[in-house]
């Protein structure tokens, strides 16, 4: 099927949960249509490493029985959701699509899936991701097109909801792990202010960078069910947790956006470049271009250079556990991961103080131009998603905003060679709500 941003009908548990507090529908119900989609549709995309169908009944016909008496838990009681298999939720194994973890059983839940059980959330299973969230993809494909790929590392995550199985599961990323399979996928991806919702409780190679993320079929389940998640267990420790009220914002016209190339522009294709300029020449907002001052200048060509110094990053903080893993199960470990794991052997300390030293510059630069501009726009993707290689999309319009910790949001808005492309909107640290409100109006 073609791809329409359009017409694209992905399920809203906002809209739902409406229903149930009305009697309309309840939980259980739900459910049985996203199993049912299930059903017809996983066989072909595989987005779930793993299903719980009669636990999901039992939790479900918990939460109806609370709606029939006026008395849910909290505003994601029978929320039907999916967690990405690099976060541990009690009764599923955290295997990271890895042999290094295989028939890893955790003993607790992760901060946000403890957040989501006490609200009454529905856990229907574990969503598929990349080796490790680093490596080579898991068996999830495209359910707009089988013969791409569906990105990484949260693939499956973007993939349920895209096929409608869903109407929301949760991400990570370091570098463009939320917003990259939502731009191929055509699905909205949150990645909140660096730890503003904590992220604790699974495999995490990569603390200073990793951020929580979600992928929902509506920007307002993006908003809704972060907050909810944040206002239970908060932030990362010593992070201020996510601010805002629980109902979607208005709608907010941005006055100025600064245009983004990063090093993803220059690998566009000519299609994808030209929906974009289409895109932002239709758009009642000031587009402000590197070169309208010295300051955006001097930004976009860090932000330009970004992939020089973020790889050194990531594999600086590597060092343990992957090395010690490494030592005691080498066979578990693919061609890529050893790889990478060579590499970092053959770093300096002063090789990852540097990266450190260029990602602070890249971050005052960013928060010089507060004030000035009031985001920042690019394209998600450096095109649709791709049929051969890389196997999970690329990072490149990504890398920058992982590095800063800033908010950003993929929106659903483009469309190219028949299935989606998205669209990359950047904030301000820690304010999150502010973008969510430009979104809503970008989407309007």
């Amino acid at each position: 099927m073609s791809y329409d941003p359009a017409l694209a009908n992905y399920l809203c548990f906002a809209s739902a949960r409406e229903d149930f507090l009305a009697g309309r529908d309840d939980p259980r119900a739900y459910l049985e249509r996203c199993l049912a989609k299930v059903t017809e549709l996983e066989p072909k995309v595989k987005a779930f490493a793993a299903i719980d169908i009669e636990g999901a009944r039992r939790s479900a016909d918990a939460a109806a029985a609370r709606y029939r008496k006026a008395q849910p838990l909290s505003a994601v009681d029978g929320l039907t959701i999916g967690i990405k298999d690099c976060y541990d939720a009690v009764g599923f194994a955290t295997e990271v699509n890895s042999a290094l973890f295989a028939g890893f059983v955790p003993d607790r839940d992760a901060a946000h899936v403890y957040a989501l059980r006490e609200g009454g959330a529905i856990i229907l299973g574990k969503t598929v991701t990349t080796e490790l969230t680093m490596a080579g993809p898991g068996p999830t494909l495209n359910p707009w097109d089988l013969s791409r790929t569906p990105g990484g590392s949260s693939s499956g995550s973007a993939a349920a909801v895209a096929a409608s199985m869903l109407p929301a599961a949760t991400g990570s990323q370091v570098r463009g792990s939320v917003l990259r399979p939502a731009s191929i996928c055509g699905v909205f991806g949150f990645k909140p202010t660096y730890g503003a919702v904590n992220k604790s409780g699974g495999f995490d190679p990569n603390p200073s960078l990793n951020h929580f993320g979600i992928l929902t079929g509506t920007l307002a389940d993006a908003w809704q069910i972060t907050h909810y998640i944040a206002q239970m267990v908060g932030g990362d420790s010593g992070h201020r947790s996510l601010s805002g009220e629980f109902a979607l914002p208005a709608a907010r016209r941005p006055l100025r956006l600064a245009r983004q190339y990063t090093h993803g522009w220059t690998l566009t294709d000519a299609a994808s470049k030209k929906a974009f300029e289409e895109f932002l020449r239709k758009l009642d907002v000031e587009i402000l271009e590197p070169d309208a001052s010295a300051q955006l200048k001097a930004y976009e060509e860090a932000t330009r250079r970004t992939p020089e110094f973020f790889f050194d990053l990531m594999l600086g903080e590597m060092a343990w556990p992957m090395l010690e893993y490494r030592k005691r199960k080498p066979q578990a470990l693919s061609a890529t991961i050893h790889g990478y794991l060579d590499r970092l052997q053959a770093m300096k300390p002063d090789d990852y103080r540097r990266a450190l030293e260029r990602r602070e510059e890249l971050r005052i630069l960013h928060r010089a131009l507060r004030g000035k501009v009031d985001g920042f726009i690019t394209l998600a993707h450096i095109g649709p998603g791709q049929k051969g290689m890389p196997a999970v999309g690329t990072p490149w319009y990504n890398d920058p905003s992982s590095a800063i910790g800033a908010p950003t949001l993929g929106l659903p808005l483009l469309e190219g060679e028949g299935v989606p492309l998205g669209v990359q909107l950047m904030g301000f640290e820690h304010e999150d709500y502010a973008l969510v409100a430009m979104a809503r109006w970008l989407t309007r």
